[in-house]
C-alpha cells in the first residue's frame, strides 16, 4: 500500500480526534477511527496510523503525554485495531456482503472502545493513582456513551465508503489490488484538512472520559506538561499543523517500512 495512503488516513484521524461531542452530562467524546482504520487498512497500518497521530498529539500538543505514550498506543493501538478487526472480521464472516463489513466494524468500535477504558483502569491502578475497584466501573460508565459515538461514527463513515466507494474498503480480507490510491490519498487528506480547519475550532471544551474520571476521583492535578502547550495558536492553525505532522510522520515511516520491505525482497 502507498505510504501516501497511510498519511492521508492518518491525517484523518487526527484531525477526527480533535472534534468532541457531548454524548453525556459534563462527559464529551471524539471518534479514535481504530477499528475504521482497520478495516479500511488491516490492522498493522492502522496501527503504524495510530502511533503517528499519539505521537504528534504528545510531542506538538502535550496531549495524552510522552511518558504515556506507551500505555495509549496500548490502548487505542494495539486494542482498538486488532480488537476491533477481530470482531469486525467475526461478524464479516457470519453476515456476507456490506452489511456484514458494516455490522461488524460497528460492534468492533463499541468493542475495543470498552476494551481501551478497562486496560486503562489497569495502568491507572497499577501506578497507584486509585485502586482498580474504584476506578474501573468510573471509567466504564463514561466511556459506554464514547463508545456508542465511536461505533456511530464508524458506522456513518463505513456506509457511506462501501454505497459509494466499495472499492476502498479492503482491510478485511487484504485485498488491495485495483484501488485507487490517489483517489484515498486526496479524499481522505482533503477532508482531515477541512475537519481540522472548520470543524476542530467547534469542538466541545467538556471533559474527555478519562478526564471526567479524573476529575471525579480527584487526581486530574497530578497531569503536569513538561513543555508549555501551543494554547496561544489559533485552533485552526493548530490543527492544520497537527493534520500535516500526522501525515507526513506516517508517510515517512510508510516510506521507510516499504524501502526495507524492497530491499528484503531482492
Amino acid at each position: 500500500m502507498p505510504a501516501g495512503v497511510l498519511g492521508s488516513v492518518a491525517a484523518f484521524l487526527f484531525a477526527a480526534q480533535m472534534v468532541n461531542v457531548p454524548v453525556a452530562a459534563g462527559t464529551s467524546g471524539h471518534l479514535v477511527g481504530a477499528t475504521l482504520a482497520s478495516v479500511l487498512l488491516g490492522p498493522w497500518r492502522a496501527l503504524l496510523a495510530i502511533a503517528a497521530v499519539l505521537a504528534v498529539q504528545a510531542l506538538l500538543f502535550q496531549d495524552g503525554g510522552l511518558l504515556a505514550y506507551g500505555a495509549n498506543l496500548a490502548d487505542m493501538g494495539l486494542l482498538g485495531c486488532f480488537v476491533g478487526y477481530a470482531v469486525a472480521r467475526f461478524v464479516a464472516r457470519a453476515v456476507s456482503g456490506p452489511r456484514g463489513i458494516a455490522s461488524g466494524a460497528v460492534f468492533g468500535a463499541f468493542v475495543a472502545t470498552v476494551a481501551g477504558a478497562v486496560c486503562a483502569s489497569f495502568w491507572l491502578s497499577l501506578s497507584g493513582l486509585y485502586p482498580l475497584s474504584g476506578i474501573l466501573p468510573v471509567m466504564l460508565v463514561t466511556h459506554v456513551p464514547i463508545a456508542l459515538l465511536e461505533a456511530s461514527l464508524t458506522g456513518a463513515i463505513l456506509v457511506t465508503l462501501l454505497r459509494f466507494r466499495p472499492d476502498l474498503v479492503a482491510g478485511l480480507d487484504g485485498e488491495t489490488a485495483g484501488r485507487r490510491s490517489s483517489v484515498l490519498v486526496m479524499g481522505w487528506l482533503g477532508t482531515a484538512l477541512a475537519v481540522a480547519a472548520f470543524v476542530a475550532p467547534f469542538a466541545s471544551g467538556l471533559p474527555d472520559g478519562l478526564e471526567k474520571t479524573a476529575t471525579t476521583l480527584g487526581f486530574a492535578s497530578r497531569a503536569s506538561a513538561p513543555w508549555p502547550r501551543l494554547a496561544a495558536v489559533a485552533p485552526s492553525v493548530m490543527g492544520l499543523i497537527g493534520t500535516i505532522a500526522a501525515a507526513g510522520l506516517a508517510f515517512a515511516v510508510g516510506r521507510k517500512l516499504a524501502a526495507v520491505s524492497d530491499d528484503a525482497h531482492r
